[in-house]
């Protein structure tokens, strides 16, 4: 009896240890930095353009990248979508501060907005964009405000 407890002990111990491991490979931190177009905006969405912007950051220069600018497109849906991502060198990287991203369509300047205090990225917002281009524009503490120009035209 006493080698059963034993086992059982030493297998819950070993369960809790794999546990804490497991969680700290996962932890918010690390995800966010993994941000992808499908992740964030579904599964049925490719990336079509990044791109990133600089401001003062945590590097030891002070100066580069502080957020990244992602847009997808469905087939399936018929919508591009886009997010900002903090970078992880980004002051208020993890620290809700101010994000915002709008993704415009260029034939009638119809948008898709969101914006407000953030820890690690604003969107997805999504909009229909058939047979004209898309671009998004927005706001981060650090980087001040961005514009993309036009993507995605066809």
């Amino acid at each position: 009896m006493r080698t059963a407890l034993r086992r059982t002990a030493l297998s819950l111990s070993a369960l809790t240890l794999t546990t804490a491991g497991t969680l700290s490979i996962v932890s918010p931190a690390h995800a966010a930095a993994n941000f992808t177009i499908p992740g964030v905006c579904g599964s049925s969405y490719y990336e079509v353009h990044s791109e990133t912007r600089s401001g003062y950051n945590k590097t030891s220069d002070g100066w580069g990248t502080v957020i990244y600018i992602k847009f997808g497109y469905s087939p399936s849906t018929g919508k591009n979508c886009a997010f900002v991502q903090k970078s992880t060198t980004n002051y208020s990287y993890g620290e809700a501060s101010g994000l915002s991203i709008a993704l415009r369509r260029k034939s009638d300047s119809a948008y898709a907005y969101n914006g407000g205090s953030f820890k690690y990225y604003a969107g997805p917002v999504y909009l229909s964009a058939p047979h004209t281009c898309i671009s998004a524009d927005g706001w981060d503490d650090w980087a001040g405000s961005w514009s993309t120009g036009w993507y995605a035209c066809g």
